[in-house]
């Protein structure tokens, strides 16, 4: 059922996205937006093409108010089952597209798709970006994560952020904003949206490049549930070392706990890595959400450490 405060106001909020001809989307599906194939319906979707329509966007949600959410490529969140009492706003049009303004310097919309951007600009023979080629979602949600893998990560490559925050556009420099290891300011905030950013890379081999990007890909095909829908890793890894002085994973304290494979609904602790838990087929968000505080709970009791989520809940859970 929908919110009242949404149904009361959405007839209006359409009649001012008419006006200004922003697209968008009634009743959506939010479940085939998510990489864990898992959300309710959406009453509705807003979809600017550019920086205009942005603004005249937030306009109508301030005079409105009417509360609204940010959603990406949906690869690092848990969708609520019932998603209904905000609007969903997600970048389309030119926010999909990147150029090579000068040689090696590339501008990057938010939402362009990571997997294959990245591997298009490693082809053309640039090379520091290759890992990016592995990580699913949208370059906006990557650079909000600080997102990396095998020793990258991606703020190390960029020049410029361009984002929307109170209703202005700013450009930053990454040394301009706080940010670390899987963190960024954006992330602790959620009141910026990222429009595009701007990398510079190095000329390299290109066969070097091809084999850096096979090796990566196998890396990851090798180390994550194989054909599964699921939202990634659902926890950080703790900064605490074992006895032998060597990082402690957080798929090993849940293996411990004795986790593994663990189902609830359509739901499961992955068997293959078990900081994954896969959608078997019609989960729900609370089937996802049962199964990650029972892992938070379990590995507090058998390891005195408290896990910190990776994945964020996109609406109210349970």
């Amino acid at each position: 059922m929908k919110s009242m405060l949404i149904e009361s106001q959405l007839q209006e909020l359409i009649r001012g996205l008419d006006k200004f001809s922003v697209p968008y989307r009634k009743d959506v599906s939010l479940a085939i937006l998510s990489s864990f194939k898992i959300g309710g319906v959406s009453p509705l979707i807003v979809e600017p093409n550019q920086d205009s329509e942005i603004f005249e966007v937030l306009n109508l949600f301030r005079q409105l108010d009417i509360p609204y959410r940010v959603l990406g490529g949906g690869s690092n969140i848990l969708i609520s089952d019932h998603p209904d009492d905000f609007v969903v706003f997600r970048l389309s049009g030119d926010y999909k597209n990147y150029e090579m303004i000068e040689p090696g310097i590339f501008e990057i919309g938010g939402a362009t798709n990571t997997t294959p951007v990245f591997r298009q600009i490693s082809q053309k023979g640039f090379t520091g970006a290759e890992f990016l080629s592995t990580i699913p979602g949208w370059t906006g949600g990557a650079v909000i994560q600080n997102a990396g893998c095998y020793g990258g990560e991606l703020l190390d490559l960029v020049s410029r952020i361009d984002f929307v925050r109170d209703g202005v556009i700013q450009s930053k420099k990454p040394s301009e904003i706080e940010y670390g290891y899987r963190f960024t300011e954006f992330l602790r905030d959620k009141d910026s949206i990222i429009l595009r950013i701007q990398m510079q890379l190095q000329a390299g081999n290109l066969i070097e490049i091809e084999e850096s990007l096979k090796d990566k890909r196998d890396k990851r095909n090798s180390s994550q549930p194989e054909n599964k829908k699921s939202a990634g890793s659902i926890f950080r890894n703790p900064k605490v070392l074992d006895e032998d002085g060597k990082p402690i994973k957080a798929w090993q304290l849940i293996d411990r706990a004795g986790l593994r494979g663990v189902i609830q609904g359509g739901a499961q602790i992955s068997p293959e890595h078990c900081n994954f838990i896969v959608n078997l087929g019609g989960a729900k968000a609370v089937d996802v959400h049962y199964l990650s505080e029972l892992i938070m709970e379990k590995v507090e009791k058998t390891s005195g450490i408290l896990l910190e989520r990776e994945v964020e809940n996109f609406g109210t859970i349970p």
